[in-house]
C-alpha cells in the first residue's frame, strides 16, 4: 500500500499479488486507509514496489507528466462487475459513454443502464478502469465514487470538457 499528493487530493494504491486492487482518491490518508479496509478487510498496510510504482506513475499522470503505464490488475468484484469494468477499459482516453450505451455494448437491455452505474459505483480502482468515462443518458455528470468535481477534472486531463450545470 502506498500513498501519494496528487492534484485531486490523496491518492492511494493498494496490490496483491496478482496486480493492484484499489486506487482510492481522497482529501486525507485516514480515511482512504478506512475504505481500504472496509473493502478488503485483510488488506496490509505493508508498502509494496507495485504499489509504491504506480503510486508515483498515477501522480505523474494526474499533473500531466507522464503518460498512464499499464499495470497488473487484480479488481475483486462480482462476474457482472467485473464484465462492466472490462467494458470500461475499451473506452479510449477522451471518450465517453453513456450507462446505457455500455449497457447496449455488454448485449444487455438499455434499462440495464443503472445495474452498469452500479457496477461502475463498486469500482475499485480509480482511473486504470476508468469509470470516470461513464456518464448519464443526458450526457452529464452522475455520480462518482470519488467525487464529482474529481470526476470533472480525471475528463478534462483527458480532453473532455462537458458544462457546468
Amino acid at each position: 500500500m502506498a500513498c501519494a499528493d496528487s492534484p485531486l487530493g490523496r491518492l492511494l494504491v493498494a496490490a496483491t499479488d496478482s496486480g493492484l486492487c484499489a486506487v482510492y482518491l481522497g482529501d486525507d490518508d485516514a480515511a482512504l486507509l478506512a475504505t481500504l479496509h472496509a473493502s478488503f478487510p485483510v488488506a496490509g498496510t505493508a508498502s509494496g514496489v507495485l504499489a509504491e510504482t504506480a503510486a508515483s506513475a498515477i501522480a505523474a499522470y494526474l499533473r500531466n507528466e507522464a503518460p498512464l503505464p499499464a499495470f497488473p490488475l487484480d479488481p475483486i468484484g462480482t462476474p457482472f462487475q467485473q464484465l462492466v469494468w472490462q467494458a470500461l477499459c475499451t473506452i479510449p482516453r477522451g471518450s465517453t459513454r453513456t450507462y446505457g450505451q455500455l449497457a447496449q455494448e455488454l448485449g444487455l437491455p438499455t434499462g440495464a443502464a443503472r445495474a452498469v452505474g452500479r457496477a461502475c459505483a463498486s469500482n475499485s480502482l480509480a482511473i486504470l478502469v476508468p469509470c470516470h468515462r461513464a456518464l448519464g443518458s443526458d450526457g452529464r455528470l452522475h455520480g462518482f465514487r470519488w467525487g464529482i468535481e474529481r470526476k470533472r477534472a480525471l475528463l478534462a486531463l483527458e480532453g473532455v470538457f462537458l458544462p457546468l450545470l
